[in-house]
C-alpha cells in the first residue's frame, strides 16, 4: 500500500524551511530552488504543494501569523485585565529564539510586500490582525477599569499598536541594547500609564 504523505504537514515543514532561508539570506535568496535544498526535497516536490514562488511565501507569512495566533488563544484566562493584556501583548513580541525567528520572517516579508503584490493581501490582513488585537486589549483594560474612563479608544489602540512593533523590531535589529526583559518592563509601564490617575 502506497505511503499516506499529509500534505498540510508537509507545506508546514517547506514554510518553516523557508524561514531557514530567509533568516540566513533573506528573501531574495529564498527561491523555490534554495528552499526545496534547504527542506532536503526536489524542486517538482515544492512545485507540488505550491503552485509559485509567490504562493510559498505568502504561506510562510501566513503560517507565522497563525502560530501567533495559536500561542495567544492558548493562553490561560486572567482575572486581572493587566496579567491578561500583557499576556497576549507578550505574544506579539520576539521573546525567545522561535519568536525571534518568526519575527525577523514576519518583517522581511513585510517589507518584501512593497514590491510583491502577491504578498500584500496577507501582510494587510497580518496588520489588520495585529491592530485588531490591540483594540482587544485596550476594550479589556477598560472592562476591567484599568483604563482612563477618558481615554480616546482609538488613539490608545493605534498606540499599543505601534509601541509593540517598535519593541519587536528593536528586539531583532537592536540586539546590543534591547533585551527581553527590558522590552517586557516598557510594555508593563506603557499599559500602567493607562489608568487613571489616583486621585
Amino acid at each position: 500500500m502506497p505511503k499516506l504523505i499529509d500534505h498540510d504537514d508537509r507545506r508546514t515543514q517547506l514554510a518553516e524551511a523557508a524561514w531557514r532561508v530567509i533568516v540566513r539570506d533573506g528573501v531574495a535568496g529564498a527561491s523555490v530552488r534554495t528552499v526545496a535544498a534547504e527542506a532536503g526535497v526536489s524542486t517538482g516536490s515544492l512545485r507540488h504543494l505550491f503552485g509559485n514562488h509567490a504562493d510559498l511565501l505568502v504561506f510562510a507569512l501566513q503560517l507565522v501569523i497563525d502560530r501567533a495566533v495559536g500561542r495567544i488563544t492558548s493562553l490561560p484566562t486572567r482575572s486581572d485585565p493587566v496579567a491578561a493584556v500583557e499576556a497576549v501583548a507578550a505574544e506579539l513580541l520576539p521573546l525567545d529564539q522561535e519568536r525571534r525567528a518568526e519575527m525577523e520572517v514576519y518583517l522581511a516579508l513585510f517589507t518584501a510586500a512593497n514590491t510583491n503584490p502577491g504578498l500584500r493581501s496577507t501582510r494587510d490582513a497580518a496588520h489588520q490582525q495585529v491592530q485588531d488585537s490591540c483594540r482587544w486589549m485596550i476594550d479589556r483594560l477598560a472592562r476591567g477599569g484599568a483604563l482612563d474612563a477618558g481615554a480616546d479608544l482609538q488613539l490608545e489602540t493605534l498606540r499599543l499598536h505601534a509601541l509593540i512593533d517598535g519593541l519587536a523590531a528593536h528586539l531583532v535589529y537592536d540586539v546590543t541594547d534591547t533585551v527581553p526583559d527590558q522590552a517586557l518592563q516598557v510594555l508593563h509601564r506603557h499599559i500602567q500609564s493607562l489608568a487613571a490617575p489616583a486621585a
